[in-house]
């Protein structure tokens, strides 16, 4: 379902966006990402519910309680940890090279050093960046369960009027009837889990090609699509005026 899909991305997101807070201070920067936050939010027109919306919504909450049941974001979040993140964040915490890169800001392909030599700088600048990277980890998945715990009735609310706004009174019983069976129960239930299988990651990353041949197609495609569109103009193109 679309929702689970919204649901990883937010775990792969929150785990993105681990770095260094800028230099504003942090009650200045939270103020402001809360602002920017609630301003995005908008920009999204909602319709109220019709009468018959809002007369299917009892039975579309019900059907809620068994697609989104108590617990199943926080065993997703679990799972994806285990299977996706997991795997990903070791293999980024155990890269001396990124590891040091990241101590000196570089890029790592700016280096040019050796697996041995980038053990041995980082030895010296760093010697603790291994117990960092598991308490980083280990944190992250921690602040990740707190949000997903306090989204989880808001998502099961919200899932709840879009099945009464896109189901009939029909569709709504028969999808009630299936998910009141074990089968029902058991694919509530286990779709979440499979959403964040570790299959589905290696079946991706066996193919580069798929996923790599358009990304580095990409730059000539761009420059191509914008090939007839006038450049920025730099200072030097600007009129005494437009400088002033």
């Amino acid at each position: 379902m679309m929702f689970k899909s919204v649901i990883g991305m937010l775990c792969a997101s929150a785990v993105l966006a681990i770095a260094p807070a800028p230099a504003l201070a942090q009650d200045e920067a939270d103020a402001a990402a809360m602002e920017q936050f609630a301003a995005m939010g908008e920009m999204f027109d909602v319709e109220p519910l019709t009468s018959e919306q809002e007369a299917r919504l009892p039975l579309a909450r019900e059907i809620m309680q068994r697609v989104l049941p108590e617990g199943a974001m926080q065993e997703m979040l679990g799972s994806t940890f285990d299977g996706i993140l997991g795997p990903l964040m070791i293999m980024a915490e155990g890269d001396t090279s990124v590891a040091l890169a990241s101590s000196l800001g570089y890029r790592p392909s700016e280096l040019q050093l050796d697996e041995a030599a980038t053990a041995e700088v980082l030895e010296i600048i760093d010697p603790a960046w291994r117990e960092r990277g598991e308490a980083t980890s280990a944190a992250t998945q921690a602040m990740m369960l707190a949000m997903m715990t306090r989204m989880e009735p808001m998502m099961r609310e919200v899932m709840t009027e879009l099945y009464a706004i896109n189901f009939n009174d029909t569709q709504l019983a028969d999808i009630a009837a299936f998910y009141s069976t074990a089968s029902g129960e058991a694919f509530a239930r286990q779709s979440y889990t499979m959403a964040s299988d570790p299959r589905i990651m290696a079946a991706v990353f066996s193919d580069p090609e798929m996923i790599l041949g358009p990304m580095m197609e990409m730059p000539a495609t761009l420059e191509q699509a914008v090939a007839g569109i006038p450049a920025v103009r730099r200072f030097a193109d600007l009129s005494a005026d437009e400088k002033a």
